[in-house]
C-alpha cells in the first residue's frame, strides 16, 4: 500500500513538474514543441484521478463528495508531505481552495489548447465550467484567497469560453478595481492578490478593458521592469525560493504591457541578469 501511494505521488508530482515547465517556456516565449504538447497531453490524460481518490480528498476538506463543487473533480493536488507547492508563477497559496482549483483548471486549461477535439477534454472543460457556475470565487468573491482562484477561472475562460463577456466580465471588474488599487513597491503580492498572475490572467483576456487597466498602471508597471530584482541567492549564499520566479515575473510584466499598442515590439527590450548584482533587470 506504501508502495503504491507513493507511485501516486510521484505521478501527481510529474504532472505538476510539467505544468510548471510549459507555463515557464510560454511566459519567456520558448518553443514549446509539438512532441512536449503530446507528451502533456498523454501524462494529464492517463493522470486523472479516480473518483475514489476524489471523494477521499474532498472528505479530507471537510466537504459532501456527492454535493461539492468548491475542489476540483479531475485533478487533485500533489500531497508534498502535506506542504502545498507554488502557483505557475511562484506564488505559494495559503489556502486548499486556491491550491487545488489553480491545480486542476491549469491543466485541463492546457488539454484545451493542446487536444481540444479530444472527447475526454471535452467532458472535463463542460463538467469544469458547470462547476465553476455554482461556485463563489467562479462568480466575483472579493474574499481572500477566492478572490485569487478567480484569477485561475479567467485564465481558464480566456481559453474555453473567450466569447463569454458577461462572464470574463464579472471577473474581472472586481479583479481590475484591486488592480487598480495596488500602491508602490514591487507589487509581488497585494491586497492577498498575486500581481504577476493577475497580469497572466490580463494578457490572456487580452480585451479593451484589460487593456484599459493595463494603461492606467503602465507607468508603474514600467518602473516595475526597470528595478532590480534578486533572482534567489541573498547576501549571506543562500538561495530564497520565492525570489526565484523574479525573472519570470519580469517576462509577465513586459508581456502585459505588450498587449498595449504602442509596445507591439516590446520583446526588442531585453531582460536580463546583471552578473555584478546577479539582480534582472529589463532595459525598457
Amino acid at each position: 500500500m506504501r508502495m503504491l501511494l507513493l507511485l501516486m505521488e510521484d505521478i501527481q508530482l510529474e504532472k505538476y513538474r510539467i505544468l510548471m515547465e510549459i507555463n515557464r517556456k510560454a511566459m519567456l516565449a520558448e518553443e514549446i514543441l509539438d512532441i512536449e504538447k503530446e507528451k502533456a497531453v498523454s501524462i494529464f490524460l492517463a493522470g486523472i484521478c479516480c473518483k475514489e481518490a476524489v471523494i477521499k480528498y474532498k472528505k479530507s476538506m471537510r466537504v459532501n463528495p456527492e454535493t461539492d463543487n468548491i475542489y476540483p473533480a479531475y485533478y487533485i493536488p500533489p500531497y508534498n508531505g502535506g506542504k502545498k507547492l507554488r502557483l505557475i508563477q511562484g506564488y505559494l497559496p495559503k489556502t486548499n481552495i486556491l491550491y487545488a482549483n489553480h491545480y486542476e483548471l491549469e491543466i485541463i486549461r492546457l488539454l484545451s489548447m493542446f487536444a481540444p477535439e479530444h472527447e475526454r477534454v471535452k467532458v472535463m472543460v463542460k463538467n469544469a465550467l458547470l462547476r465553476l457556475k455554482s461556485t463563489c470565487f467562479g462568480n466575483s468573491c472579493t474574499k481572500g484567497e477566492c478572490m485569487a482562484t478567480g484569477i485561475s477561472v479567467l485564465r481558464f475562460l480566456a481559453v474555453t469560453r473567450s466569447d463569454d463577456s458577461e462572464w470574463i466580465d464579472k471577473l474581472l471588474i472586481p479583479l481590475g478595481d484591486i488592480f487598480l488599487s495596488f500602491g508602490n513597491g514591487q507589487g509581488a503580492i497585494q491586497k492577498g492578490i498575486p500581481l504577476s498572475y493577475l497580469l497572466m490572467a490580463f494578457t490572456d483576456v487580452n480585451n479593451a478593458r484589460t487593456k484599459n487597466l493595463i494603461a492606467q498602471k503602465k507607468e508603474w508597471l514600467l518602473d516595475l521592469l526597470r528595478r532590480g530584482w534578486i533572482t534567489g541567492r541573498l547576501s549571506n549564499g543562500k538561495i530564497s525560493e520565492g525570489d526565484s520566479y523574479n525573472l519570470m515575473g519580469k517576462y509577465i510584466i513586459r508581456n502585459a504591457l505588450g498587449t498595449l499598442p504602442e509596445f507591439a515590439d516590446i520583446s526588442k527590450y531585453e531582460i536580463y541578469i546583471d552578473s555584478k548584482d546577479e539582480r534582472c533587470y529589463c532595459n525598457i
